[in-house]
């Protein structure tokens, strides 16, 4: 993909995260701000590192690209000052408020307002963590080039 072309792409998620959360669809601004995160944390292991395990298969999910994110971050300082232990813990933090909403839909444990409600809280917490983590990776790549490489 070009850079122009991942550039609409991002603007189009992004367009779309903040409709469908204006329009009360905050179950779909919640699986825009998954895919966001997924995007800017692909983005982060590849400023620091590659975005694939030394077997060369990719990283996929958010808690395996997290956990390799913490990893990296002991040799990386750069890194490790972007992708602060405050903001990892607000995606983990995030990431289970989405993943235990969806359990207890399937499940049928809340009752459709305290879904309403949680589906709510899920898609505003994401607005302002999308914002901190499209941030960090921004700094991260820019400051990346005027430092030593990392290892």
């Amino acid at each position: 993909m070009s850079s122009q072309s991942k550039r609409e792409h991002y603007n189009e998620l992004m367009d779309r995260m903040d409709n469908a959360h204006n329009l009360e669809f905050y179950l779909e601004a919640s699986w825009f701000a998954y895919t966001v995160l997924e995007d800017r944390l692909l983005s982060a292991l590849r400023n620091s590192g590659g975005a694939n395990y030394s077997n060369h298969r990719p990283i996929r999910m958010l808690g395996k690209k997290m956990q390799e994110i913490n990893a990296r971050k002991k040799k990386d300082k750069l890194l490790s000052a972007y992708f602060t232990d405050q903001l990892m813990d607000n995606i983990h933090k995030w990431k289970e408020e989405r993943n235990d909403l969806t359990h207890a839909m399937a499940d049928g444990t809340k009752n459709i307002t305290d879904v309403d409600k949680a589906a709510y809280l899920l898609s505003t917490n994401a607005k302002k963590l999308v914002k901190d983590v499209c941030n960090a990776a921004i700094l991260l790549k820019k400051h990346r080039d005027k430092v030593v490489p990392s290892p």
